[in-house]
C-alpha cells in the first residue's frame, strides 16, 4: 500500500480532531460535574434525568403551594382568633352588665362599648389578604362579605371554600365561607328562650312555621287577665304590636303562638305580668344587635333577660368559631406534614438525578489527564513523521 503525503497530513489531523474533541469533553464533565452533558451520551440516562427532573418541579411547585397555603391558613387562624377574643370580651361584660347594681348610664357605657366591639367584628368579618381577597367572601373573594351597618348587616358571599393544591391528590381549602362562622352559629332547635321579670326561665318552644325571617326578634307577651298581648321591640327602643294579638290561650298545656313561637303560658298567675321572648338568630350579629339594644332599652326584667340571651348566644358563637379554627389548626399540622413529605421527596429526587447525571471525577479527572497524554503524544508523532521526508537528504 503506497502512503502519500497528503495521507499522512490528513490522517494525523483527523487523529488530533478526535483527541481535542475528546479532551473538551472530559474538560466539560469536570469543569461542570455532570456526566450526561448531552443524550447522545447516555440516552437511557438522559430520558430518566428528564423524567425526574419534571417530577422534581412539580414537587417544588407543590411546595410553593404549601407555603402559599400555609400563610393563607395562618392568617385565617389569626382572624378567628380575634373573634374568639372579641366573643369571650363580650361575654365578660354581659356577666358584668348582670351584676343588677348597675345604673343605666353604666348599662349605656357597656352598650358603647359592645357597639365598638361589634364594629371590630365586622372588621374582622370583612379581612383581606395581601392580594386583597377576602378571607371570608367563599369563593367571591373581589366581594365584601359582610355588608351594611347595625342593624341590617347582610352576607354577600357564598358557601364555597377557595382551595389550593399542595400534592398530587389534595386540594387544601385555604378560606372558610362568613356564613359557617358568622351566619351559622347555631341550630333552630334551643334558639328560643323566654324569661320572667325575675329572670327564671318559663318554657318556649318554636314550630314548624318559623322561617329566618323570625329569628334575631325580642318580643315580651303580657297577662291582661283573659288574654295575652305580644309587642315586639325594635331596634332603637320602639315598639310594635305583633299582627293577630292579643292572643288566647288553646291546647294543652295552654299555649299562645306567634311568628313560629309556641309559648305555654301556665306560669302566667298575675294580671300584668309581663315575660320577655328571644328568638335567636343564627347570625352573630343580630343576636349582638339584640344584647345591645336590650343594654339600651331594657325590658320588662331589665338587663337579666338580655344578659342570659348573651351569654347563651356567645357560648353557641365561640363552639362555632372554636370548630372552624381547630379545622384549621389541623389542615396547618397537615401542611407541615406534607411539607416535610415534599423535602424528603426533594432530597430523593436530587440523590436520583445525581446518581444518572453527575460524573466519578476520580475516574474523570484521570481520563482528562490520559487524553492530554495522548493528544501529545500525538503532536510530537506527527512532528516526527512530518519530518520524514527525501528532500531533506537532497543537496
Amino acid at each position: 500500500m503506497r502512503i502519500s503525503t497528503n495521507m499522512i497530513y490528513d490522517r494525523n489531523v483527523s487523529t488530533m480532531q478526535t483527541l481535542w474533541t475528546n479532551l473538551l469533553h472530559a474538560n466539560s464533565e469536570v469543569s461542570t460535574g455532570r456526566r450526561v452533558l448531552t443524550p447522545a451520551d447516555d440516552p437511557v440516562a438522559a430520558a430518566r434525568a428528564l423524567d425526574v427532573t419534571r417530577s422534581q418541579s412539580i414537587n417544588t411547585q407543590f411546595k410553593t403551594n404549601q407555603d402559599y397555603a400555609g400563610d393563607g391558613l395562618k392568617l385565617l387562624e389569626n382572624k378567628l382568633a380575634g373573634v374568639g377574643d372579641i366573643l369571650q370580651y363580650v361575654r365578660s361584660s354581659a356577666m358584668q352588665a348582670g351584676d343588677g347594681i348597675l345604673t343605666q348610664t353604666e348599662l349605656d357605657f357597656i352598650a358603647t362599648d359592645m357597639r365598638s366591639q361589634y364594629d371590630s367584628m365586622v372588621a374582622l368579618a370583612n379581612t383581606q389578604d395581601a392580594r386583597g381577597d377576602f378571607l371570608f367572601s367563599g369563593y367571591r373573594s373581589d366581594v365584601m362579605p359582610f355588608q351594611g351597618g347595625f342593624g341590617n348587616v347582610q352576607y354577600m358571599g357564598d358557601q364555597g371554600s377557595r382551595t389550593m393544591q399542595v400534592s398530587a391528590t389534595r386540594f387544601m381549602p385555604v378560606s372558610v365561607a362568613g356564613s359557617d362562622v358568622f351566619d351559622n352559629t347555631r341550630r333552630l332547635d334551643g334558639a328560643v328562650n323566654a324569661w320572667n321579670s325575675a329572670g327564671d326561665s318559663v318554657p318556649v318552644s318554636y314550630n314548624a312555621t318559623m322561617t329566618a325571617a323570625d329569628m334575631g326578634r325580642r318580643y315580651e307577651v303580657t297577662f291582661n287577665g283573659t288574654d295575652y298581648d305580644v309587642v315586639e321591640h325594635v331596634l332603637g327602643g320602639t315598639t310594635t304590636t305583633v299582627a293577630g294579638s292579643p292572643f288566647a290561650a288553646s291546647g294543652t298545656p295552654p299555649t299562645i303562638s306567634f311568628n313560629g313561637i309556641d309559648m305555654d303560658v301556665t306560669n302566667f298567675t298575675t294580671s300584668g305580668e309581663t315575660f320577655e321572648v328571644f328568638a335567636s338568630s343564627k347570625n352573630v350579629f343580630q343576636n349582638l344587635e339584640l344584647f345591645i339594644d336590650t343594654l339600651e332599652h331594657p325590658g320588662a326584667s331589665g338587663v337579666i333577660s338580655g344578659v342570659k340571651f348573651a351569654i347563651d348566644n356567645v357560648d353557641a358563637a365561640l363552639d362555632t368559631s372554636l370548630r372552624v379554627r381547630a379545622q384549621v389548626g389541623s389542615q396547618l399540622v397537615e401542611l407541615e406534614q406534607l411539607n416535610t413529605l415534599s423535602t424528603d421527596m426533594d432530597t430523593q429526587y436530587a440523590t436520583t438525578l445525581s446518581r444518572l447525571q453527575d460524573c466519578d471525577y476520580a475516574e474523570a479527572i484521570s481520563r482528562l489527564t490520559q487524553l492530554q497524554t495522548n493528544l501529545q503524544a500525538a503532536q510530537l508523532s506527527f512532528m516526527k513523521v512530518s519530518g520524514l521526508s527525501l528532500f531533506n537528504y537532497l543537496s
